[in-house]
Formats: structure tokens, sequence, C-alpha cells
């Protein structure tokens, strides 16, 4: 029966002698082993078994009279096989050892006394599984590198590696094929030549190119950038990204290593974008100029033509009504019901060119305008509305007062008929760095699914017209918990006084402050 430490050991016996094969065996049970094995005499018997069997050790005897030990060394080698080699003699002549472990034995041990051969045995065995070890973790290098190379290849873009020296110089040492494709340059050329990447930027993009590296550098955070360079064969101008991970190193260098991509096609198209949004925004402007310009002809004309021309069949009426026989009342009473119907016209028509364009706007300025309606609205809708203001007397612009005012009117106008509010309450602030709308209800609110609607055009018509006049606009809302929308829209520049800002809507400048800062980057 095996015991439970006994070492299996498949043995290759290059041995003539039975006698000293079985000794042999008998040395290594002797020792531990549990030995399967095979003895060969002659060369093709020893080619046919290092073919046909895995073997753990090969035991050759040296035999001048019989098959030479050294010619089975030289067959072992040839096969390439690595398998720790003993060689065993009788004879202890130097020129016999040194051609032994010439042709690779990897110990000598004399055959008269096997004493060495044991721990002979377990120092090769250790050294072939350490030597098998490392030859499979160089065949698994050698796959990974492989696999490796052949992901750089297949990606769309410029792997590489770069190197920050302590003096500012710079180094490619690793640079995918794709440097070809995405800067014009082959890789061979960037690694013997670094600086003719910086010679790539377009001249607008180096500062910022630079500060997005020592930022880098300072923080050790992810380097991303975006920018454009210029091919050096034909000068076209491409845009790429740059996105890599940068290590510092015990003596002060920094390691990016990262991709370089071709985004000339996403950047023309988001240009393309924004262009087509600009035009959007600007044919909206412009399409609500025309119709501010209309109404206001609109109401000039109701007023001073229709107006007037009531105003003159009503003084007509008066001069009829003076001249009919006073004995008959049917008359008489059918003149008093034009009177009243005249009356009524011309309220609606006053109605009508206020609505359109509010005189009081145009006469008296935005704070009066306001209020009038605040007031008109409160008795129309019976909901209690209440207006606060602040104005130190700057004159407001015609084109921002009368989208503050349309603002207002959108806004009183969705409290009554989705918000169910019963109380409303309209802020205006009119300072020297700004004017401020704030429009409160206490109404429903809303979702934000609900602002995202595809037929939500109040919210977005509200948000286009703070756009074109540069202002800005937070709505703030919830489900059951009322609504505010707050326009800021800075009076001389488009820089905003944080300060104020903050003190009025802090949310918003909080909001704001946590976002991270957008800006251009580069290496």
């Amino acid at each position: 029966m095996t015991s439970s430490n006994t070492k299996q050991l498949r043995v290759l016996m290059i041995e003539s002698s039975v006698v000293d094969a079985t000794r042999i065996l008998a040395k290594l049970d002797r020792g531990g082993f549990s030995i399967d094995h095979a003895r060969v005499g002659q060369a093709e018997t020893l080619k046919v078994a290092l073919a046909s069997f895995t073997w753990d050790v090969i035991l050759c005897s040296h035999n001048p009279l019989g098959f030479n030990g050294l010619s089975a060394l030289k067959i072992v080698q040839q096969t390439g096989i690595d398998l720790p080699c003993i060689f065993l003699s009788y004879d202890l002549s130097e020129q016999i050892i040194l051609e032994a472990l010439r042709l690779g034995a990897d110990d000598y041990i004399f055959s008269a006394s096997l004493t060495l051969l044991i721990p002979s045995l377990e120092r090769n065995l250790r050294a072939a599984h350490i030597r098998r070890e490392h030859r499979l973790a160089q065949i698994a290098l050698r796959d990974s590198q492989t696999q490796l190379h052949s992901f750089i290849a297949n990606v769309p873009g410029m792997a590489y590696r770069m190197l920050r020296k302590t003096d500012g110089s710079f180094a490619f040492p690793f640079v995918s094929e794709g440097s070809l494709h995405v800067l014009g340059i082959t890789p061979e050329s960037l690694q013997q030549s670094p600086h003719l990447f910086l010679g790539l930027l377009h001249p607008e993009e180096h500062v910022a190119y630079h500060e997005a590296m020592h930022y880098s550098i300072r923080t050790l955070t992810f380097w991303t950038w975006q920018g454009r360079i210029v091919t050096p064969h034909d000068g076209t101008v491409k845009w790429i990204e740059l996105r890599s991970s940068p290590r510092k190193m015990e003596h002060g260098e920094i390691w990016w290593e990262g991709i370089m991509y071709n985004i000339t096609q996403s950047k023309q198209a988001e240009i393309a974008m924004l262009h087509s949004q600009a035009q959007v925004r600007e044919l909206s402007a412009h399409i609500l100029e025309v119709r501010e310009q209309e109404r206001l002809n609109i109401a000039r004309e109701v007023h001073d033509q229709l107006g007037n021309m009531l105003t003159a069949i009503k003084l007509d009426v008066a001069w009829l009504k003076k001249r009919l026989p006073a004995d008959n009342a049917q008359v008489t009473e059918k003149s008093k019901d034009i009177e009243n119907l005249l009356d009524k016209c011309i309220v609606t028509t006053n109605n009508i060119s206020r609505t359109l364009r509010p005189s009081v706007l145009d006469a008296f300025g935005i704070i009066a305008a306001v209020e009038v309606e605040v007031k008109e609205f409160e008795q129309r809708t019976g909901i209690p509305c209440t207006f606060n203001f602040i104005d130190v007397g700057e004159k407001i612009s015609p084109d921002i007062s009368i989208t503050l005012f349309r603002i207002m009117q959108e806004a009183l106008s969705n409290s009554m008929k989705y918000a169910q509010a019963s109380q409303i309450k309209v802020t205006i602030n009119n300072t020297r760095n700004s004017i401020d709308l704030v429009i409160e209800d206490n109404g429903q609110g809303f979702s934000e699914e609900d602002m995202q609607k595809p037929r939500s055009f109040g919210l977005r018509g509200i948000k286009e017209r703070v756009a074109h006049i540069g202002g800005e606009v937070q709505i703030k809302t919830s489900r059951g918990q009322g609504a505010s929308i707050m326009i800021y829209v800075p009076r001389h520049t488009p820089e905003m006084d944080a300060n104020r800002q903050q003190a009025l809507w802090p949310d918003m400048h909080a909001a704001k402050m946590s976002l991270p800062a957008m800006h251009k980057e580069i290496p």
C-alpha cells in the first residue's frame, strides 16, 4: 500500500545492466519514491520512449562497452525536451564529467556509491519545476502581450505612454500604430522627436493644453483635453481628445498612460448643432420681436382708430338722443341700449389694446405696468396677488421690460389655469447690477417630468425669452409644494454679481458652485 508521503516518480533509465538498474530502483524506493519506470539500451528505443511518454527525470548510465551515455545525452538534447538528466558513471575522469555536463547533464553521480542520488534527484526536480513554471509564465506573458498589442492595434485611436522628466522635457516611450491616423506622424518619428507633438498644436490651443497638463501634474488627477492640431503634411485641422492617467515616480518624473482619439467628425457635428441651435434661437427671438411689434401696431390701431371711432359714434348717438321725440318711450329706451353697448365696446377695446400692449408699460415702465397687471389679475380671478419691488430708478431697456412683463403674464396665467393656487406673490428688484423677477405661488406644483414633456411650451418659452436677453432662469417646484420662477438679468455685463445672486437665490448658487469648472485643457 502506498503511503500518503510517497512521491510519484516517472523515471526513464538509460541502462544496459539489469543489475545496476535494480540497484538504482531499490535506492529510489528507500528514498520514499513510488517509481514508474522504463529501461532502454539503444538509441532507437530511447527516441521512442521520449516521444511516447512524459517523464520526470532521466537517469543516464555511462557504459563505454554498451550504448554510450554521452550519445544518449546528445539524443536528449536534440529533442529539446527540458528534463533533469543525472549522469551515472563508474568513471570519475574529468574529461567525461565535463563532456557530460556540456551535453546537458544536470549532475554527475558516481555509480559505485549512490549516496548522493536522492539529494541530487530532489534538487534537480525542484530546479526543473522552477524552470517549467518560469517557462509557462513567459508563455503567458507573451500571450498577454500579443493580446494587448492586438487590442491596441484595433483601438480607434493612438495608445501612448508619455514621460515628463524632472528637467521638464518629454519622451514617448511607447506609441501605438494609431499615431499615423490620429496625428499624421509615425510612432518611430514621435518617439525619436517628442517635440513634434507640441508642434502640431493649433496656435490657439497651447495655453489651454499646458494649463490642463500642469493641473494633472499638481493634483495627479485624470487628464482629459479636447483641442485642435494641424497635421504636418497638408495642414488639415483636426480635433483630438486626450484621456490619460498620471503616475508620479520616486524621482519626480510623471508618467501618463492613455489614448488619443480623432474626434473631428463628432466635433464638427457638435459645432454644426450648436450653430443650428443658435439660428433657431435667433429665429425664435425674431418671431417674438415681430409679434411684439405687431401687437404694438394692432394696439395702437385699436386704441387710436377703433377707439376714436367708437367715441365719435357715442357723441353722435348723444346728439341724436337730444333730438328724439320725448314722448316716444320705445325710441328713448333703444337709444339708451345703444349707449350702453357703445360703452361696453369702448371698455372691450381698451382691454384688448392693453392686453396687446399695455400703454402704462411704455409710459411709466415695468414697475407700474406690473403693479397694474397684478391688481387687475386679482380683481379678475379673485386670487390674492401681492406685488413687492425695489426700484433704484435705473432705466430698464424696452426689450427687457416687455420680456419680463410677458413672462409675468404667462406665469400668472399658468398659476390660474393649472396650479390651483390660493395665493401668488410677484417680486421685482431693479438694482444697479441686475433686474430680478420672482413669481411664486402655493399651488399644486409640478414634477421634473412635467417640465420635460414634449408640449410644455410655456416653460420652454420662458427659458428662451430669458436666454434672449442674456439672463438666467431657475424653476423650483415639486408636487404639492407650489412653484417659484426666478429670473436674473445682469444689467451691464454678462458676468454675474455672485454675491447678489447668492443672496437672492442661495440654492441656485450652491448648485452652480458644485459643478466642475468648464475650461479647455492640453498636455
